[in-house]
């Protein structure tokens, strides 16, 4: 197994389990670095096991699109800097730093979001996840047995994932165990949406991916997080929170607990709560310091649920399943501020967007009996022109 893993083998299963379940939560209330190491440090030393002295360390940031860090789409390059400083004080020998975005251009230096800067100003080695990938084995998995993610992934002795605490609109939220999607590199991340489009289907994979990828740890930068129509077009919100743990189900429980969300409404959790790798039970974590209800935010802004019946999924006929689908929310342009670039067209898994027209009359269109609703092209979209609507304009192109 992996050196530097918070998970061992169970005496009764050949399934890893978890070992601790501790979550430090501490306040923070600004990007200013002595204030963000500080806490980090703090979060570390409550949630305890973290052993990174003469290892190969790469620390990977949430780097959803290449955004100014006061967008709160990425994870804030102050923050980054902190957990660089903290493992080199516990003795890393060597730190990676890297991520990769739905559309990576070549030569991606994370230069809009200060991280790649940051990252070399500190001595780190910043990884480009698509120039060598590797396939890694997932003989646990439930939906796949092997993914090809970025070669990194192997060549570290420790991950350490820095996830940003953000809504997500397909996923409701983003935390510690969405953020290892990040390993499978660029557009690669794009079939995933096509193969395994519900909220459940898509959970399980993830689950799948981080018993491949067996991060170690995660450090959550949840000073400033992003509420309402997330994980790209939301608004930043004060959280005022910094969250480490060795358990990133436990940190995740943690998170959505903090937002307001029921975490088995979560599909990322209630699956990996499912599968007792983690935890067996959410009464199992522990909080030494804070707890997530003594810093819960009631007014945080939520993707609404809408709940879908498994057993409906099987007995609906198609034909009829077929038309709710085409009265979900979709994906809608905002033509006045779209700029043409294509981004949206390159993310489509499903092939649902075209570009017509010419001239002042070229736009994007949608062909939503083709739209799996992965949201993907909000999430990518530079220029914020894409909303989700229950009522798209152009339903019936």
């Amino acid at each position: 197994m992996e050196k530097g893993s918070s998970l061992k083998l169970s005496k009764n299963s050949c399934m890893l389990i978890a070992m601790n379940k501790k979550v430090g939560i501490t306040r923070c209330q600004s990007y200013k670095f002595d204030e963000v190491y500080s806490a980090l440090k703090s979060a570390v030393d409550i949630a305890g096991e973290l052993d990174v002295k003469g290892k190969s360390v790469l620390l990977k940031p949430n780097i959803l699109s290449d955004s100014a860090p006061e967008k709160a789409v990425t994870t804030h390059p102050v923050f980054l800097e902190a957990a660089m400083t903290l493992v080199k004080e516990m003795g890393a020998k060597r730190i990676l730093v890297g991520d990769s975005p739905g559309m990576q251009l070549p030569g991606f230096s994370g230069k809009a979001s200060g991280l790649g800067e940051v990252a070399k100003r500190n001595g780190a080695e910043w990884i480009d996840f698509t120039k060598e990938k590797i396939d890694l084995p997932c003989p646990d998995g439930k939906l796949l047995k092997k993914f090809t993610v970025t070669k990194a992934a192997q060549d570290a002795d420790l991950i350490i994932s820095l996830p940003k605490l953000k809504t997500h609109q397909f996923m409701f939220y983003t935390g510690a165990l969405k953020n290892t999607f990040g390993f499978i590199p660029s557009l690669a991340k794009s079939p995933f949406h096509a193969r395994f489009g519900s909220r459940e289907a898509f959970a399980s994979m993830l689950v799948d991916l981080n018993l491949a990828v067996k991060p170690a740890y995660a450090f959550m930068d949840a000073v400033i997080g992003m509420e309402g129509s997330g994980p790209a077009a939301g608004d930043p919100r004060l959280i005022g929170l910094v969250m480490a743990s060795s358990n990133l189900l436990a940190m995740d429980i943690a998170a959505t607990t903090v937002i307001g969300y029921p975490p088995m409404a979560i599909p990322v959790v209630k699956e990996a709560l499912s599968r007792g790798l983690w935890l067996s039970d959410i009464a199992e974590i522990q909080y030494p310091r804070l707890s997530p209800l003594e810093v819960r935010i009631p007014d945080f802004v939520k993707i609404p649920f809408k709940k879908s019946s498994p057993v409906m999924n099987f007995v609906l006929p198609s034909s009829v399943k077929k038309w709710r689908d085409s009265v979900a929310a979709g994906p809608e342009i905002n033509h006045a501020i779209c700029i043409r670039c294509g981004d949206c067209l390159r993310i489509c898994s499903s092939q649902a967007m075209t570009i017509t027209g010419e001239g002042k009359e070229r736009r994007v269109v949608i062909d939503y009996r083709r739209c799996i609703r992965c949201y993907c092209c909000h999430e990518i979209c530079s220029a914020k022109a894409i909303d989700i609507s229950k009522k798209p304009q152009n339903r019936n192109v």
